[in-house]
């Protein structure tokens, strides 16, 4: 009889959100319902799979009707299990080869620490790929000649990021830039570092000797994700700056404070997968793009600064993390979705047993 018409299985987990920070420990419950009259089991075990999905550019050679050839390009796409632990929840006692369960219901605690450096998980996530995935799986062991029962549980897994221990984070950054009607913008970030659910705050100067007439300057906050050579930009917010709709003044200064949104960020991370050769590097990055749109021609330009996202704020920021400034509506949706995040169910057929 197939596990499916034997038993269900039910996991739970002490995050109920199932959110996780590297080097934490992971404890739970296994409830198993055997509706079988007796199952024999080799065991039962968990498995935590950690997986990186990436693709390439390949070519293949095609022949036509007459015999001639042409590369034809095509993407490759690429699940590759960069860690896997596993760990038995149940197994035969002492002198015994197998596990013989009887109808009735089973419960079974567990306990697994994560390792202390892990990438993130791919938070937020519009397209499949690239990505960074965490799953437990449950793998119900029957002897060889029957089928086994798994089921996968998503994690989101970050690492720990203190801007308190990242001296950068925590300076301001400049940027400049002129158009060739003089306009000069000048500011700073007030700090590098920010976490979700705090202010990113920047002042911004403007000399505009020649009156050019500003028709806005958009603020928009961008997550670059890069895992081997596939890369991907996110856009966390999008917002127009308020008084510099059709600005023609001569002069202009203010500190603006935009709300990051209060949400699972991946934060600032780098990371080097040793799980083959060559190394598979994982990269999460940030910058916030200021879009300024003048009248005239070729008088449009952009200036990127970048951004450090942690998990962990600094001691001042702790203070205004539940304060609230009431802030103009964003311009456009927080996320922009290109396609829904993909089944975690469609991994499992991937994975080389």
């Amino acid at each position: 009889m197939g596990a499916n018409e034997s038993a269900e299985i039910q996991v739970n987990f002490n995050h109920p959100n199932s959110f996780y920070s590297a080097g934490e420990q992971i404890t739970g419950n296994i409830s198993f319902q055997s509706t079988h009259e007796k199952l024999t089991l080799d065991g039962l075990f968990l498995e935590f799979i950690g997986e990186l999905g990436f693709t390439t550019r390949e070519t293949k050679q095609q022949s036509d009707s007459n015999g001639r050839t042409r590369a034809e390009p095509f993407t490759e796409y690429h699940r590759i299990a960069f860690m896997t632990v596993c760990f038995p929840v149940v197994q035969p006692q002492y002198g015994q080869h197998e596990i013989i369960l009887y109808r009735g219901q089973y419960s079974w605690p567990f306990q697994f620490t994560l390792p202390q450096c892990l990438p993130p998980s791919s938070v937020p996530m519009t397209i499949e790929y690239p990505y960074v995935k965490y799953f437990m799986r449950v793998v119900l062991n029957k002897p060889w000649y029957k089928l086994n029962k798994k089921q996968i549980y998503p994690l989101i897994i970050f690492p720990r990021v203190s801007l308190n221990q990242i001296p950068s984070a925590q300076q301001a950054v400049p940027f400049a830039h002129a158009n060739r009607k003089k306009l000069q913008v000048d500011g700073h970030l007030l700090r590098a570092g920010f976490i979700a659910g705090s202010k990113l705050s920047f002042q911004i100067s403007l000399q505009n000797p020649k009156r050019c007439e500003i028709k806005k300057i958009v603020a928009t906050l961008i997550q670059h994700r890069q895992i081997a050579q596939t890369h991907h930009s996110e856009i966390i917010f999008r917002s127009d700056l308020v008084d510099l709709h059709e600005f023609s003044g001569t002069q202009f200064d203010r500190i603006y404070n935009l709300q990051i949104p209060s949400v699972h960020l991946a934060p600032t991370y780098t990371y080097m997968s040793q799980c083959c050769a060559p190394s598979i590097n994982v990269d999460f990055n940030y910058e916030l793009k200021l879009d300024v749109k003048a009248r005239g021609l070729f008088t449009d330009f952009t200036l990127r600064v970048p951004v450090i996202i942690g998990t962990e704020p600094t001691l001042d920021q702790q203070e205004l993390i539940n304060s609230y400034v009431e802030m103009p509506p964003p311009s456009a949706p927080v996320y922009d979705f290109d396609e829904p995040p993909p089944a975690y169910e469609s991994v499992v057929s991937n994975f080389k047993q």
